[in-house]
């Protein structure tokens, strides 16, 4: 260990509940470990964290010089945290990044002033102007929930606390809406674009020497097999138009 530069690096994925430091740590831990001994005189410490404030709270506190971030987390903190994207994730099995908003097949359509349950609270904005793009009005209320599988059946079932229409990954439904339950019960009332990837990002101010082209070099022709330990299918080059739009209608212009 001695003479190696520790690094630390965050791993966020909003709202995903196996997104932990206790639940992927381990995991992540072998992952970085191999990028390192690849890019060589680095150690990462790694931290993998589901909320963006700890995301926030870990960037004040560590001074990570890279990161696995989400695109709203890059287009909500990129100025104010210096932070440049690098790389985009593609994920295993999933083709597009893509959206639905899924309601009662009796259900109307019209979401204004309706309920939303989403595991993407904490980025509202992100939710609100580039998935939704700001297509139901300002009324929509997102409703936070951990279990996006849990909210179908609610909403299927009439429960309760039931949402009037669940936010759910297009590949995931792709999966559970083939459940013979939720079949009859439910339809997909919106299909956003496809949107942008999880993004490998350098934070400028705290990357210091960091090879910045050797790491990408590095993860771009990472073995296969390390990839999939995280659920990676490879790391790509970013789609700039595509982020650029997603930019464009955060910001509102």
């Amino acid at each position: 260990m001695h003479g190696l530069l520790m690094v630390a690096f965050l791993f966020l994925k909003t709202g995903e509940k196996f997104a932990t430091q206790e639940a992927a740590g381990p995991t992540v831990s072998n992952f970085t470990a191999y990028v390192a001994e690849r890019l060589g005189g680095i150690t990462f410490e790694p931290r993998v964290v589901n909320d963006p404030v700890q995301a926030i709270e870990f960037v004040t506190a560590k001074k990570p010089a890279v990161g696995i971030v989400t695109p709203g987390f890059f287009l909500a903190y990129a100025k104010q945290l210096g932070i440049e994207p690098l790389l985009e994730t593609r994920r295993q099995n999933v083709p597009t990044e893509r959206y639905v908003v899924v309601v009662l097949k009796t259900a109307s359509g019209d979401l204004e002033g309706k309920s939303i349950a989403t595991t993407l609270t904490k980025e509202e904005r992100y939710v609100d102007a580039v998935i939704l793009q700001r297509k139901f009005g300002d009324e929509v209320r997102l409703k936070a929930v951990t279990d996006v599988e849990g909210a179908l059946f609610d909403l299927a079932d009439g429960a309760k606390n039931a949402p009037d229409s669940v936010l759910v990954e297009d590949a995931a439904w792709s999966a559970i809406g083939k459940d013979e339950e939720l079949a009859p019960k439910l339809k997909v009332a919106f299909t956003s674009d496809e949107l942008p990837r999880d993004l490998v990002v350098v934070f400028r101010p705290n990357a210091g020497n960091l090879d910045v082209e050797k790491l990408k070099a590095a993860l771009k022709s990472a073995d296969k097999q390390v990839l999939n330990s995280i659920r990676v299918e490879a790391f790509v080059d970013i789609d700039q138009a595509r982020l650029a739009k997603a930019q464009k209608d955060c910001s509102g212009q």
